[in-house]
C-alpha cells in the first residue's frame, strides 16, 4: 500500500511538471519588459504589478517593469519623467516581449483636474498611409511616436498593448470633478481607445484588452478610487495576461 502511494505521488508531481511546461512552454524563459502608468506599477498594491504575479507562473523568465504612476501618453503633466516616451529611452535589457499601456491618465486626468489644461491635445485620428506618422499634434500622433521608438529600439520585441483600466461610464461618473465635463470626458475616451486600437493594427502591435474582467464588478478588484488594481485584480488579471502572451510567440 505505502509503495502505491508513493508511485501515485510520483506520476502527480510528473503530470504537474509536463502540464506547468506545456502551459508555458513558449514564454517561460522569456525576458518581458512593462511600461506604462500605474496599473503597470502596482501603485497601492506594495507596486506589485503583472511582473510580480507572473514571475509564479514564469519562474525562468526575466521581468523588467520600467513603468511610472502618472504617466501619459502626451506631455500633458508639465513632468516630462512620467511621459511614456521617455520610459522606452531609459528601459534597459533586450526584452523579447514588451508590454505597455496607457490613455486612462490622458483621459481621466482631466476629470480629475490635475492634467494642464493648455496643454490638452485633441485625440486624432490614425494616418492609414503605413508609411506616414499621425499628426505629432495629436495624442494618438504621441502614440504612434512611442510605438515606433519601441520597434526601433527594439526591432526583435514582440510589442502587446495592454487596455488594463475599465474606464466605463459608471468609473467616469464616480471620479469626474465637474459634472458638466462628463459627456466631454467619455467622447475623448471613445476616440482615444477606438483610435489605438487603429493604430496598433496599423503598427503590428498586439492589442490585449483585459479590462472586461472588472465590467459590473465595481470595487469588488479596484481600489476605492475606481481607478487602482487590488491585489485580487492583479490575481485575476495575471493568469488571463499570461493565456494573451502565450499566443504572440
Amino acid at each position: 500500500m505505502k509503495r502505491k502511494i508513493i508511485i501515485i505521488i510520483i506520476l502527480i508531481i510528473i503530470f504537474i511538471a509536463i502540464l506547468s511546461n506545456f502551459i508555458s512552454k513558449d514564454l517561460n524563459g522569456q525576458t518581458i519588459a512593462f511600461i506604462g502608468d500605474s496599473l503597470m506599477a502596482g501603485y497601492g498594491n506594495d507596486d506589485k504589478g503583472f511582473d510580480y504575479y507572473l514571475a509564479s507562473y514564469l519562474p525562468d523568465s526575466k521581468f523588467i517593469n520600467n513603468s511610472r504612476s502618472g504617466s501619459t501618453i502626451t506631455d500633458n503633466t508639465g513632468n516630462d519623467e512620467i511621459v511614456i516616451i521617455n520610459q522606452v529611452e531609459t528601459l534597459q535589457g533586450t526584452p523579447d516581449i514588451i508590454v505597455f499601456d496607457g490613455g486612462a491618465n490622458d483621459i481621466l486626468g482631466y476629470a480629475m483636474e490635475y492634467l494642464q489644461e493648455g496643454l490638452k491635445k485633441e485625440i486624432g485620428k490614425v494616418e492609414e498611409d503605413p508609411n506616414k506618422m499621425s499628426d505629432p499634434n495629436t495624442v494618438i500622433g504621441d502614440f504612434e511616436e512611442i510605438v515606433v521608438a519601441l520597434q526601433t529600439k527594439y526591432p526583435n520585441a514582440k510589442l502587446c498593448y495592454a487596455q488594463l483600466f475599465l474606464v466605463d461610464d459608471e468609473t467616469i461618473d464616480e471620479i469626474t470633478i465637474n459634472e458638466s465635463i462628463k459627456p466631454e470626458i467619455k467622447t475623448r475616451r471613445d476616440e482615444l481607445f477606438s483610435q489605438i486600437k487603429l493604430l496598433c493594427e496599423k503598427r503590428n502591435v498586439e492589442y490585449i484588452d483585459v479590462s472586461d474582467k472588472f465590467i459590473g464588478t465595481g470595487l469588488t478588484y479596484r481600489q476605492d478610487d475606481w481607478i487602482h488594481i487590488k491585489e485580487d485584480g492583479y490575481k485575476i488579471l495575471a493568469p488571463y495576461l499570461l493565456e494573451k502572451l502565450e499566443k504572440v510567440l
